[in-house]
């Protein structure tokens, strides 16, 4: 029996000039293709979006507490050591591929209260106003011994059901 041949004609990659491309090539390109979109940048926004219409309607010295937190809402963060100041905070971060997230941009508004939750203050800062705080690499010291793995799992032999008790008593 003899084997037929198609007669739709062999399929080539057409280049930006009109003329075909190598097969190596188009592939080459096909696979190139993905990995360099990998490579844009990833943009995610954290945290309050602020709505500056609402933040027009607050009035220092008139405006309440509850006010501020009906036209607000609920605020990002509150201080620490005084619960009358407010913190919104938004935050936009930018990640390359596998790279760590880096801070592109910050909008900070701290709204603070007076001893009556009267709106005391609005300020503003934005990344530009932010410290960069360093961290310190060392460790505690502890006291005691520090077991290698061997020495922990021998010394653990027989501490979790001792003889005697019933493993599915409560």
């Amino acid at each position: 029996m003899a084997r037929r041949r198609s007669i739709m004609p062999r399929r080539r990659s057409i280049g930006p000039a009109g003329r075909p491309l190598p097969g190596r090539l188009a592939a080459a390109l096909a696979l190139a293709g993905p990995l360099l979109g990998a490579c844009a940048a990833e943009l995610s926004t954290h945290g309050y979006h602020l709505d500056e219409t609402a933040l027009a309607q607050l009035e220092p010295g008139r405006t309440t507490r509850d006010g501020a937190l009906q036209l607000l809402g609920s605020p990002s963060s509150v201080a620490t050591f005084d619960e009358r100041v407010w913190y919104y905070v938004t935050q936009r971060t930018e990640r390359m591929s596998f790279y760590q997230e880096e801070v592109v941009d910050q909008k900070v508004v701290t709204v603070s209260f007076d001893q009556q939750d009267v709106l005391r203050s609005i300020e503003r800062q934005d990344l530009d106003d932010a410290l960069e705080v360093s961290l310190v690499e060392r460790e505690t010291p502890t006291t005691g011994n520090e077991l290698g793995i061997l020495e922990q799992f021998i010394g653990n032999i027989g501490r979790f059901n001792p003889q005697g008790e019933d493993a599915d008593a409560p």
